[in-house]
């Protein structure tokens, strides 16, 4: 399947989506069907989209029938439809619009190009009730729902259906509001809140093996924001970003648990999670691509028929934060990465098969790593057909300038490892580290200690660790306090390495 054409797909479908979802009901100036309508026309074209339908008007309403919407992607890159069948949007008679969907709305997605991919869906709702209200440039939807859903019926690719079984995502307690003001370009803020939400996989492979896969969450709250200027083509987003173009979106969920299953040749293997909650964020502007994601309280657990017993974790809290440019430049640009597993505790049945006498510390483990560099941009990311070119070729789609670790973090079994440092790099500089020059520091706690517990545990014996006690001490010395080791790294621009001001090579 064409991952670039999909990507550019999926973008589209969160705009037609979002199009979808949207109701209002404010009051302040009247709106009529046919100033919605005109404006969704421009929303979806903002996107890349070419708009048309059959429109029915009578008296009082605007009936949308045969939908289409249809997107080129760029370089050859195939080309994404969207069908659907009917929308209506009603004159409420109070200077508002409601807008109705079948309860049971069939969406099919075509996608042509180096393969034919195609997707039929259901937008299921209960009892939704969707008013837009406001003026031509100020547009207020308002939408509550007792159950909003989405179910993918059929996936075919070039012809061949592929069995995915059952995919279901439902919401209950639905309630939601946007904002979609036009002054010289759309700006769109939207928060929608729910409560229970549900999803469930189920797959089967022709060749052998079964997933069953479900889950739920408390409670679901999205907030987003699309800032779109006036001119800015939505399916060029290299052009739009450097225009001004920006989106972001953050997913908040609360208390939650999931579980599966996989049969295969005769076994099964399950598990289930649960946590106290966390949240998705993503966001996107001239100055790059940033995601977040974060959780409390993750308990996992799993049954395999590898083990004779189940096996269970828990983390008290896991972050993940990666930021970077995406557009080309001739000048270095930052990126970032934070990412903390804090709170690592195997469950009791682990620590029997591990460590039934109880030699090793039972202390909470940590990993944590913070950098942040600079590199120069060779390729837009963001443009399929320069990607296509970088993955098909040898260049390089960026290159590595300076790289500084402000905090590393392994704290384990009674030992620990902190260090930071800063490098730069210069591909001009053929001394066996990719041009890397400059200096790390690092201090290891509890290391010798931690190797003779191993030795009495029979994981590892006694040559393995005066190996590992030779290595350490061609790199470290002692430093203050009892089994702690200190080591002071510099790699030279000609290749050399100094520890501690010895020189390795």
């Amino acid at each position: 399947m064409n991952s670039i054409g999909m990507h550019k797909g999926a973008r589209g479908a969160g705009a037609v989506m979002t199009a979808l979802i949207l109701g209002a009901g404010s009051a302040a100036a009247d709106i009529a069907p046919a100033d919605v309508w005109a404006d969704w026309q421009d929303y979806l074209r903002g996107f890349g989209f070419e708009v048309s339908a059959t429109e029915t008007e009578t008296a009082d309403a605007l009936e949308l029938t045969d939908l289409t919407l249809t997107q080129t992607l760029p370089d050859g890159a195939g080309t994404t439809v969207f069908t659907i069948p009917q929308i209506t949007m009603q004159d409420n008679g109070d200077g508002t619009v409601g807008i109705a969907y079948p309860e049971d709305l069939p969406i099919r997605i075509e996608q042509s190009g180096p393969e034919t991919v195609t997707v039929d869906m259901r937008y299921l709702t209960d009892s939704m009730v969707s008013n837009v209200s406001g003026d031509a440039a100020r547009m207020v939807y308002d939408y509550t729902a007792d159950g909003i859903g989405i179910r993918i019926d059929s996936v075919a690719a070039d012809g061949e259906t592929i069995d995915l079984g059952d995919i279901a995502f439902d919401i209950e307690a639905v309630e939601g509001r946007t904002v979609m003001e036009l002054d010289g370009g759309r700006i769109a803020n939207q928060v929608v809140k729910s409560g229970p939400a549900t999803y469930r996989l189920t797959m089967s492979d022709p060749e052998g093996g079964d997933l069953d896969m479900n889950g739920r969450f408390d409670t679901l709250e999205m907030s987003a924001m699309l800032n779109m200027p006036e001119g800015v083509d939505g399916a060029d987003m290299t052009a739009a970003l450097a225009q001004g173009f920006s989106v972001e979106g953050t997913y908040a969920f609360g208390p939650g648990a999931s579980a599966f299953e996989i049969k295969e040749e005769g076994t099964t293997t399950s598990g289930s999670t649960s946590s106290r909650g966390g949240k998705l964020s993503v966001a996107m502007d001239a100055d790059g691509l940033a995601y977040g994601a974060m959780s409390e309280g993750l308990v996992a657990q799993i049954t395999t028929p590898q083990l004779p017993v189940p096996l269970s974790m828990e983390m008290e809290e896991a972050v993940f934060d990666l930021a970077f440019p995406v557009a080309k430049a001739e000048a270095p640009q930052d990126f970032g990465l934070n990412l903390l597993l804090g709170g690592v505790n195997l469950g009791d049945t682990a620590w029997a098969l591990l460590d039934a006498n109880g030699v090793l510390p039972r202390d909470p483990a940590t990993i944590a790593l913070d950098l942040e560099g600079a590199a120069t941009i060779l390729a837009d990311i963001m443009d399929p057909g320069e990607m296509m070119r970088v993955e098909m070729g040898d260049e390089a789609p960026a290159e590595l300038n300076a790289m500084t670790l402000n905090r590393l973090l392994v704290s384990l079994a009674g030992a620990e490892l902190t260090g930071m440092g800063d490098l730069t790099f210069d591909e001009g500089l053929e001394n066996g580290f990719g041009g890397a020059v400059g200096t790390a520091s690092f201090k290891l706690t509890g290391a010798n200690t931690l190797l003779d517990r191993l030795i009495s545990l029979g994981l590892i014996d006694q040559s393995q660790a005066m190996m590992a006690r030779m290595t350490l001490g061609s790199a470290a010395v002692p430093g203050e306090g009892e089994d702690t080791l200190v080591s002071e790294i510099e790699l030279t621009p000609e290749g050399g390495i100094i520890a501690n001001g010895q020189r390795l090579r």
